[in-house]
């Protein structure tokens, strides 16, 4: 079970992390006006964040041998098919709805600051 964590969790975390790089890059083409790059980050990682959640919704549902998940597993560490699609796509969920709650998290700040300084200045 820990191992099927583990690549879950790698598995998430680059494609969140590739999904925050890009909204970084805009950010920062953005900085010339900090408000706005503030606001344009903080609706992205919202949209990021109902990605996450949409997949975390279809997650025990999709075929676990298609997963990234299933085929980084060696043989020995594959649960049996049985309990295979329940145990997968389980942690799979769990993992897509940690993930999405660091985007939502991220995109709170970035529309709250983004609020504090239309309101500042």
């Amino acid at each position: 079970m820990n191992e099927i964590e583990t690549f879950a969790r790698a598995s998430v975390a680059r494609g969140s992390g590739f999904a925050g790089l890009a909204i970084l890059c805009l950010m920062v083409a953005l900085s010339g006006m900090p408000a706005l790059a503030l606001k344009t980050g903080g609706i992205l990682c919202l949209i990021g964040a109902v990605v996450l959640l949409a997949k975390a919704e279809r997650a025990p549902h999709r075929p676990y041998g298609r997963t990234e998940v299933w085929l980084r597993l060696d043989g020995r560490a594959r649960p049996s098919e049985t309990v295979a699609q329940q145990v997968v796509g389980g942690v799979l969920r769990g993992v897509y709805l940690e993930f999405a709650l660091h985007f939502a998290r991220a995109a709170a700040l970035g529309l709250g600051v983004s609020f504090l300084i239309n309101l500042l200045g």
